[in-house]
């Protein structure tokens, strides 16, 4: 998840223009992407990479936590309505890869309330937008989570590797 040095994953009215000075570098991107088998993002996400000019999973098996229809969705993407926790259960049973969780602060909230999941991995843009969507919606639930790594990359984004103890 990138979000800005001030704690911002897109702009007030869901911008991402500000990443656009990042696109073509290596931040690990693909390989992340070998590894992994199904990728869960809401439905503000999908509408949004829907508009990209290409979709960013070819091949891969997505899930869209919805309760409204897709209108043309590409090839391999399904629809969850119900509760994150059976949809991982399912998709558990049905995976032999990682799982995913592509965003927004809304997915990642639902998923880290329920306490599934165990990797984070966050880059922080130099950047401080002022105001925006932020990286992590509030919550009554208090998560522990363990530094495992931290890196600096290239134009100065820092990744941050937290585990679950």
């Amino acid at each position: 998840m990138a979000a800005s040095v001030d704690g911002y994953i897109a702009t007030a009215d869901g911008g991402l223009d500000w990443l656009e000075p990042y696109d073509g570098s290596d931040f690990g991107y693909d390989r992340l992407m070998a590894e992994v088998e199904v990728v869960v993002v809401g439905r503000t996400t999908f509408d949004l990479i829907a508009g990209f000019p290409a979709w960013p999973y070819p091949g891969k098996r997505v899930v869209v936590l919805t309760h409204r229809p897709l209108l043309s969705p590409p090839a391999g993407v399904e629809c969850h309505a119900g509760d994150v926790a059976a949809l991982t259960e399912r998709l558990r049973r049905q995976c032999s890869a990682d799982i995913f969780i592509d965003g927004g602060a809304q997915t990642v909230r639902a998923f880290l309330d329920a306490d599934l999941i165990d990797h984070l991995d966050l880059f922080t843009i130099p950047i401080l937008l002022g105001q925006g969507i932020p990286r992590f919606l509030p919550s009554r639930r208090r998560t522990s989570l363990r530094l495992a790594d931290s890196e600096t990359m290239a134009q100065g984004v820092v990744r941050s590797t937290y585990l679950r103890p």
